[in-house]
């Protein structure tokens, strides 16, 4: 049985995310981002917390050994490859797993010298925060979707670092919200830099592999681009997303080269390997 984000976090966060009305509550079980798009609607100054404990629960996450981004990241190790990733995930699941397996990840202009490989992150991330809003929790009040704040940006990997960075800073971690227009209240000018740096990629790439992102029209900022490249799209998120796909690339995509690979990531993961050239 699959557990509701939601229900997962209301179960961390009892007095954050238990606190909700009940219509808000039903709303996020059934459909996450129309029921966070409610909250900074009918009760704003509650996103600063949600967002906290959220990005505290995604910190957490740590890739075992036989974690499906560590395979990959054993793959290019050795091999002159040169792809990159894009997350639109908050967790830093493929970053720790790129640096344990002795790559070394980066975001925005590629260092000189050793093994890089870059990550580029549409949506932020949960220990990626603003410095211009350090030590000043409270003294913001949020109307809306409508408040972002820019400035110099710090990676945060240090569990005592990140938790005062929490507790104290005005804002939030840089995180895009999970509603269907993925606005952003800290870091803006992060997140701009990384969604013009995607245009780039995605319009350059001759394969682009779309692993488990459910086609949805309001994000634009993610298909758009898919819809524009003449890339070869190999597309796998299981039949109903697969089903999405077909549909929509059918209309946006005509006569390029699309790819429909049936089942998950796990099931699908040595074609997807050989599909970016990491193949045996």
């Amino acid at each position: 049985m699959t557990v509701s984000l939601f229900t997962v976090l209301k179960r961390l966060f009892p007095v954050v995310w238990g606190g909700l009305s009940q219509k808000v509550m039903d709303l996020l079980v059934n459909d996450f981002e129309a029921g966070m798009r409610m909250i900074g609607e009918v009760n704003p100054h509650m996103l600063p917390p949600l967002q906290r404990s959220m990005a505290s629960f995604f910190f957490g996450f740590y890739p075992g050994k036989n974690n499906l981004y560590r395979r990959l990241a054993r793959k290019i190790i050795g091999v002159d490859w040169s792809g990159a990733f894009v997350s639109l995930n908050y967790e830093r699941l493929l970053e720790i797993a790129l640096g344990t397996e002795d790559l070394k990840p980066f975001v925005g202009t590629r260092p000189d010298g050793e093994k890089y490989v870059e990550i580029c992150l549409q949506h932020g991330c949960c220990h990626i925060f603003c410095d211009s809003v350090r030590g000043t929790a409270g003294s913001v009040s949020f109307s809306g979707f409508n408040v972002s704040t820019s400035g110099q940006i710090s990676v945060v990997a240090n569990p005592g670092e990140f938790n005062s960075r929490i507790n104290n800073d005005a804002f939030p971690p840089v995180m895009s919200y999970f509603e269907p227009e993925k606005r952003t209240s800290s870091g803006a000018n992060f997140i701009e830099e990384q969604r013009k740096r995607y245009l780039d990629l995605i319009i350059g790439a001759n394969t682009v592999v779309v692993v488990g992102v459910k086609v949805r029209q309001n994000d634009k900022h993610i298909w758009d681009a898919i819809a524009e490249t003449n890339a070869r799209i190999v597309y796998c998120s299981g039949k109903v997303g697969g089903d999405g796909f077909v549909k929509w690339s059918g209309e946006k995509r005509v006569g390029k080269d699309n790819q429909v690979i049936s089942g998950y990531f796990n099931e699908s993961f040595d074609i997807i390997c050989s599909d970016v050239g990491l193949g045996e």
